[in-house]
């Protein structure tokens, strides 16, 4: 009998030992497409497996292990593994890491007064990305068109890029107390302790509670008045729900 039991101790024991999976979606922050070809490293074993259809990776992990995801172009994620739920990895365009690409070119211009504000470029602020009408550059140089000022790589995909990536990182740090009372579970767990609901229930709520406030975004409200909006709208449609 103490050799049974010493036996299922030890099984017990080496399943708790034994390496659990980690599984998931990989997704690019700031339009949440789905990223395929993303390198998923287990850094304790160097285990490596590389993201397929919708960005789904699988990788046997242990409880404390660090995974690493890296792809050309994206700022590197490190993850310490705490639990190994089904998990959303969001991954960050690396605009600033990116190669510059310089574009040059070099054309006289025609001024004409009243029509064209292209003017001696030695006399006048430049301005990125401003576009100015004038002639089009075409064999008369009279044609009707449009100047654009200051450097052509404004245009470019690498610095819009970094132009949208600049506004989602402002309006998150806008947003900073609304994401600290949504992702906080000890503020979840109150929540559904008072009203009374199941976390779907509560997840339910939480998206009426975004639509509702669609409008503003709570950008630069402080942690009191964003959880007086959610406690209000808990408290107006759990009310209306259960009448």
């Amino acid at each position: 009998m103490k050799s049974i039991l010493f036996i299922f101790f030890l099984s017990i024991t080496a399943l708790s030992v034994q390496g659990q999976v980690l599984t998931g979606n990989i997704i690019d922050v700031l339009d949440q497409s789905y990223l395929n070809g993303v390198k998923v490293e287990n850094i304790r074993t160097t285990a490596t497996f590389t993201s397929r259809n919708l960005g789904y990776f699988r990788m046997e992990v242990q409880l404390g292990d660090s995974v690493v995801f890296s792809k050309e172009g994206y700022v590197t994620h490190v993850i310490v593994v705490k639990e190994t739920d089904h998990k959303v990895v969001s991954m960050t365009f690396d605009a600033v890491g990116l190669p510059p690409v310089d574009v040059f070119g070099e054309r006289p211009s025609l001024y004409i007064p009243g029509v064209s504000l292209d003017r001696d470029p030695n006399r006048k602020p430049m301005g990125p990305g401003r576009i100015m009408p004038g002639h089009s550059g075409s064999a008369t140089e009279m044609t009707p068109g449009v100047t654009l000022d200051g450097p052509i790589s404004y245009f470019t995909k690498r610095e819009r890029n970094k132009r949208q990536y600049k506004r989602a990182m402002e309006k998150l740090a806008r947003q900073a107390a609304y994401l600290e009372v949504i992702q906080s579970d000890s503020i979840k767990q109150v929540l559904m302790d008072r009203f009374d609901l199941h976390e779907p229930e509560l997840d339910e709520l939480i998206i009426g509670f975004n639509t509702y406030h669609r409008e503003h975004e709570f950008l630069d409200m402080d942690h009191d008045t964003v959880l007086g909006l959610l406690y209000e709208f808990l408290n107006q449609n759990i009310i209306r729900r259960r009448e």
